[in-house]
């Protein structure tokens, strides 16, 4: 007897529950099914919008004598922002419009490299004329997409073995990373270039033999400036200065409805009840912040940060893959590429590291109880993010984690290389192209 009460209890709120739904479904169902219809109307228009976009794969082959700094690439970057248009929500709901994207990317194949913008095809002009108005000698023209050579899908038991991560940042996005002007020194004479930061991986890639391939993909989308207010908030704590919160506009409703009635009840209160003597404090004068209360290292940060955000941002997703035969894979091509990177890295700033949820290694499930620190799914789990990470890189889908880099940082990364950088397989423009002499008959 005692067995069936304590079933009756048991199962007796779980049967009011269930009751409630059923009783009330009029209410919640038709919420939830007019929100999966809209989510399904976007996912349509978008993925019909994405779908009529015709894109175009640009080579940029470098001129021979390339002896200027990485800045020209700055200008670049800061004229393809123009391109930057907040998408309205009526023609993102409606026609399934989304802002515009490149693909910067530098491409080892059997020791050649070279270097390619993908872009919409109405954007073609505009990337030609930012690179010729930077670098007048180099050639670029429209070709055939490398990746059609190669498998459509990645077959984890196939013929080729590889390693692919997407990149994010160790720190917020308001810290920068190491630039250019870190690798140059001031001289008598101007600035003089120590090394090219793109030197370590031109080498590595030079040195790849046919059937393997190192793919680097920098996707690129102008933004706004709403990621500066991060910055000031890191700033003000430098500085010790009180952040101020930001409010939404929902909450500035509220917390003036709250003000309004706050103030009413005191009002009323005050007409009751004598106001109380309340001693007068003497407040303590804040020091004032003087720059010479920062430690070094400090000052080196504030100036960053401050450098950071006086320029124009993008939202970053940054892909590589490795990919080889599998008699010839190579586990230290992986350690060249992440060691471009590395580089990159100074104290208190920001650095790169591989997105653990998308990096082609897994160790599985419970791999403290096996003694080769490989648990359960490992194999599993590393084939279907290989699987994955290929064909979006394939596709040039912008990942769901990116980072924030300005216009400085995005020239480090992606530029066309000087003279310094003699990487022997680096093609190059042979010859200067020059206009034809005035009056010349036809």
């Amino acid at each position: 007897m005692s067995t069936a009460l304590a079933q009756i209890d048991i199962l007796g709120p779980i049967k009011q529950a269930f009751g409630i739904l059923f009783t009330y479904w009029w209410i919640y169902l038709p919420v939830i099914l007019l929100l999966s219809a809209l989510t399904a109307w976007r996912l349509y228009v978008v993925g019909k919008f994405k779908a009529g976009i015709k894109w175009i794969l640009l080579e940029i082959k470098p001129p021979l004598d390339v002896e200027k700094s990485p800045k020209l690439a700055e200008s670049i970057f800061a004229g393809i922002h123009g391109t930057y248009l907040k998408t309205s929500p009526k023609k993102n709901f409606f026609k399934g419009e989304i802002p515009v994207w490149f693909s910067f990317e530098i491409v080892g194949t059997g020791g050649n490299i070279k270097f390619y913008v993908r872009c919409w095809e109405v954007m073609r002009n505009l990337i030609e004329a930012e690179i010729f108005g930077q670098y007048h000698d180099c050639e670029i023209k429209v070709v055939d997409d490398y990746m059609m050579d190669m498998p459509q899908f990645f077959d984890p038991k196939g013929e080729y073995g590889m390693f692919g991560a997407e990149l994010i940042f160790n720190q917020p996005n308001v810290y920068p990373i190491k630039t250019y002007p870190y690798f140059e020194e001031r001289t008598s004479k101007g600035f003089s270039k120590i090394i090219d930061p793109l030197s370590p991986l031109a080498e590595t890639m030079s040195t790849l033999q046919p059937g393997e391939h190192i793919w680097l993909q920098f996707l690129v989308k102008p933004t706004g400036n709403d990621w500066v207010k991060e910055s000031q908030a890191v700033i003000n704590k430098l500085i010790g200065k009180e952040a101020v919160p930001v409010e939404t506009k929902g909450e500035k409703v509220v917390s003036g409805i709250f003000k309004l009635t706050e103030g009413a009840l005191r009002e009323g209160l005050n007409l009751l009840e004598p106001e109380p003597l309340v001693p007068v404090k003497e407040e303590k004068k804040k020091e004032e912040f003087t720059l010479m209360r920062l430690t070094p290292g400090q000052k080196i940060v504030l100036e960053m940060v401050e450098n950071k955000a006086s320029k124009l941002g993008f939202k970053v997703g940054i892909r590589f893959i490795y990919l080889a035969r599998n008699e010839i894979y190579n586990r230290s091509r992986i350690s060249g590429v992440i060691g471009t990177f590395k580089q990159l890295y100074a104290n208190d700033l920001n650095s790169f590291k591989p997105n653990p949820k998308t990096a082609t290694f897994s160790r599985g499930f419970l791999r403290y109880v096996f003694p080769g620190d490989r648990g359960f799914f490992a194999s599993a789990i590393e084939a279907d993010r290989k699987e994955k990470i290929y064909r979006r890189y394939l596709l040039r889908e912008i990942p769901k984690q990116v980072v924030i880099l300005n216009t400085e940082e995005l020239a480090t990364l992606w530029h066309i290389p000087g003279q310094e950088v003699k990487a022997p397989t680096l093609e190059r423009v042979e010859s200067k192209k020059g206009e034809p002499p005035a009056g010349l008959p036809r």
